[in-house]
């Protein structure tokens, strides 16, 4: 009898569940940079745009990259730390390139022109302790899906999460549609 450890989801994607009405991850999709069972798990949300630019936070900082470089809402934890990746869907080989760029002492970034494609900033990020993901994916909280270049490069990332809903299936299309607060209805 051979037992395999739980899956690494490294690189995957999580879809909110409909039923997660949570704020912090109501209706998000969040890329999984780093996955451990035994460690924990660090995501970054992909579809809460902040109506900012990265030059716009680097106050008299004209640098054209920066300029180019929208934030996000990254996800609950550490909210006024900025991270800058570039995540690059990788052509002919349907995996995605994911790097991480922390600002040097004085407060620049020193970013590679090959992953100059693909930059986002990040304000805070997602985190679990080791087994809280798995538990809340196996209470059907989060949907997990391998990424595809459409949603990596996600043109309109505000209506992302229901896109993939409503060709999800049609259980997940009708709860999708219904109001976050049933009196509504």
């Amino acid at each position: 009898m051979s037992s395999s450890g739980p899956e690494d989801l490294t690189g995957s994607l999580l879809f909110a569940h409909p039923g997660l009405l949570a704020p912090n991850f109501r209706r998000t999709i969040l890329y999984l940079p780093q996955h451990s069972p035994d460690e924990g798990t660090l995501g970054i949300i992909l579809n809460r745009p902040i109506e900012k630019s990265l030059s716009e936070l680097a106050e008299g900082n004209p640098d054209t990259v920066l300029s180019r470089i929208s934030l996000f809402q990254g996800g609950p934890v550490a909210t006024s730390h900025l991270t800058v990746v570039s995540l690059q869907w990788l052509q002919g080989s349907s995996t995605v390139a994911f790097r991480a760029f922390p600002a040097n002492g004085s407060g620049e970034l020193e970013i590679d022109p090959e992953w100059q494609a693909g930059l986002r900033g990040f304000l805070g990020h997602a985190g679990w302790s080791p087994g809280q993901l798995e538990n809340e994916i196996s209470q059907n909280s989060w949907i997990v899906r391998s990424p595809t270049r459409a949603l990596i490069e996600m043109k309109d990332p505000e209506s992302a999460w229901g896109d993939f809903m409503r060709s999800a299936s049609p259980v997940l299309r009708l709860l999708a549609a219904a109001p976050a607060d049933p009196e509504l209805n």
